[in-house]
């Protein structure tokens, strides 16, 4: 698994993803720039990141599985 994948999905398991994002925007500007990308392409968030994620070959289906388990609906 890719190692950003695998950071993501740590930050992820400590704890709610809304504060893991809300933390991640603060401390990381270029991950502030992405979601910027996301709001100006005018597509859902599911769908950019799905793009994002094949464009640059991230296998995100192991983050869906985790965020589906605790009760996120995609």
């Amino acid at each position: 698994m890719d190692a950003r994948m695998n950071m993501l999905m740590s930050m992820l398991s400590r704890g709610k993803p809304q504060d893991v994002i809300q933390q991640t925007l603060q401390s990381n500007p270029q991950f502030n720039a992405i979601l910027n990308q996301a709001k100006q392409s005018g597509m859902s968030m599911k769908d950019f990141t799905m793009q994002y994620a094949k464009q640059n070959n991230i296998n995100i289906q192991p983050m869906l599985d985790m965020l589906a388990q605790r009760g996120f609906k995609f």
